[in-house]
């Protein structure tokens, strides 16, 4: 994998969290109810810095994106409405083939150079050194959120933004730019130019931000030093189930805790961003899993990849090709790794069976859970896993009994990291589709209860955390 250029400013940092945040909105709140546009303009300026100061000059990249997209929008929209649908195809294709060859190049083609040079040494040549390529953090993210509104304009779904720096405000809104949720232009077309922020929408957002970072800090971090010795040892079979379900817990609560954050962020500037999560490990099937699970990027997919490819709409055997093409470009999408491609087809392959079989969500006889655990946390198991040879001894672990526990992971299962992934599966993967995120802005007696646990325990421990300088990063940084 490319070496990712990060520094330290992000949301669950010191930097961002008494210095950059506070700033923003000092600035911006007043600002929003005097001019949007000006509030557009101090935001456009305060996206640009927080990426700058992420990526240093590979901010440029995300230029290079943005006037890309802008160009072939604009032309889209101005040969539809002459009637040139050739024109129309022809700049989506060109849009296409850029965005995807940035993209291609900066993620991929370190890997693809390294392989062929593994191969042709396998073959008996001469391998040959491969340059190491910088991996702009959320690169993924921002591509395809420009690549949405080009097709979203060439299909009239919307109209061309217009103005050039609200579109670069639309990809780089510092809130979603690095990890999601992928926002639609329809989404916040309007609110980039009519929104209002008063002390109801700060306060919710806050709270929602809030319960992202005690995610994030108090579970998805404390549960990581047991996931890493986990993975880093000789596996066993107990040894192999601790990383998985403990990844799974660090995963979901890392991702949807960055979601929580984005969304609250959102909120706090008067923008209205997508659910990206709902819990996913309490689908009945692998194919709710996927509903529930990063949903902006299931949901991109479908819209902008099955559907055009006939969706469900010809033979049985178009159906389970576009499926499986589906799996293979989101295995791929999360990185340059064979171990990333085989996931995709892991998961592709299990909603084969599912859809094969007439399996359905609404079942939920307690085979299919079991089932739809065993396909997520083996898929966790590829997800994380260095290299294929180490995914293949743990998934042999994992189903052929071997004894003990290494002394790394032993060590490691302390009684913070053994409650932790106690909790955090109990709280993650039970069968019920209510979440407390959802009560935090109304004002019933249990949303109370929750605030006060969340101010008045889970933020001074937050607190305590980032203070000790305990900072890591987000896992779909690297994306």
């Amino acid at each position: 994998m490319a070496r990712i250029y990060a520094r330290q400013v992000l949301f669950n940092s010191a930097v961002f969290l008494w210095l950059f945040l506070p700033v923003v909105l000092l600035v911006h709140t007043p600002l929003v109810r005097w001019s949007v546009a000006l509030a557009n303009h101090s935001l456009l300026l305060a996206s640009l810095l927080f990426y700058a100061w992420a990526s240093g000059h590979l901010v440029l990249l995300l230029f290079v994106s943005v006037i890309i997209n802008y160009l072939a929008a604009d032309l889209a929209a101005i040969a539809r409405e002459r009637g040139k649908a050739r024109l129309v195809r022809s700049c989506v294709i060109v849009a296409i083939i850029a965005n995807v060859g940035l993209l291609g190049w900066f993620k991929y083609a370190g890997f693809l150079g390294r392989s062929i040079s593994s191969f042709t040494e396998a073959l008996g040549g001469n391998g040959f050194g491969v340059p190491e390529i910088l991996l702009p953090i959320g690169i993924s993210f921002f591509t395809f959120q420009s690549m949405s509104y080009t097709f979203d304009v060439a299909a009239g779904r919307i109209k061309p933004i217009g103005n050039p720096l609200r579109l670069i405000l639309y990809v780089s809104l510092f809130p979603q730019l690095i990890a999601g949720p992928i926002v639609r232009a329809s989404e916040i077309q309007d609110q980039l130019g009519h929104r209002r922020v008063d002390a109801d929408a700060i306060t919710a957002g806050f709270a929602r931000f809030t319960w992202g970072l005690s995610k994030k800090v108090l579970i998805a971090d404390s549960v990581a030093p047991l996931v890493d010795a986990a993975f880093a040892a000789e596996p066993t079979t107990l040894s192999a189930w601790i990383a998985a379900t403990g990844y799974a817990v660090q995963i979901y609560f890392d991702f949807s805790g960055y979601s929580d954050m984005a969304i609250g962020l959102g909120q706090m500037l008067g923008f209205t961003f997508p659910e990206n999560f709902r819990r996913p490990y309490a689908a009945a099937t692998v194919t709710d899993f996927w509903r529930r699970w990063h949903i902006t990027l299931s949901r991109w997919f479908r819209d902008y990849v099955y559907i055009p490819a006939g969706g469900n709409r010809g033979s049985r055997a178009a159906t389970m090709r576009n499926l499986l093409v589906v799996f293979v470009l989101t295995g791929v999408w999360h990185g340059a790794a064979w171990t990333f491609l085989l996931w995709g087809l892991w998961h592709g392959a299990a909603l084969l069976a599912e859809r094969s079989t007439g399996i359905r969500a609404d079942n939920t006889h307690i085979g299919l859970r079991v089932w739809t655990a065993l396909v997520v946390l083996g898929g966790w198991i590829l997800f994380r896993a260095p290299d294929l040879s180490t995914a293949g001894s743990f998934l042999a672990a994992a189903v052929v009994p071997s004894g003990g526990l290494p002394a790394p992971v032993a060590d490691a299962l302390t009684p913070l990291t053994a409650t932790t992934l106690v909790l955090g599966l109990a709280l993650a993967a039970a069968p019920t589709d209510f979440r407390p995120v959802d009560l935090l802005s109304q004002r019933q007696p249990q949303a109370g209860a929750i605030r006060f646990a969340l101010y008045g325990a889970a933020l001074p421990l937050v607190a305590v955390r980032i203070l000790s300088d305990a900072f890591t990063p987000f896992l779909y940084y690297q994306f």
